[in-house]
């Protein structure tokens, strides 16, 4: 059995519990076998919510170390043509933010 774990750890498949040594969301785990020591960032992250009222970007905060990402998130209505004339390109426009956004005319 000891050769076979020996073989794991030579691929790189290692054994152990990871722990956290600390407040900040570096985990680390020294291998029960050979003794190497792997570390890997692991976040627990909360739930996004919008930073202003009129905006889409959104935030959300690593409830272990206080790290923030940042995305935007539109919330688009439906494509409209812009007018009826033959190959006239569609719109949609954000609820929250007002951005447009347009598709390029067809051709058939």
């Amino acid at each position: 059995m000891s050769v076979f774990r020996r073989g794991l750890c030579a691929t790189g498949r290692h054994s152990g519990r990871w722990s956290y040594p600390g407040s900040r969301c570096e985990m680390v785990r020294t291998c029960d076998v050979c003794g190497e020591t792997e570390e890997v960032t692991r976040h627990t992250w909360g739930e996004y919510a919008y930073a202003d009222a009129d905006r889409c970007g959104q935030c959300r905060r690593c409830e272990r170390c206080g790290a923030t990402e940042t995305r935007t998130a539109h919330e688009w209505g439906p494509w409209l043509y812009l007018n009826t004339e033959f190959n006239s390109p569609q719109v949609r426009t954000c609820r929250r933010c007002h951005t447009a956004e347009r598709t390029a005319p067809t051709m058939r």
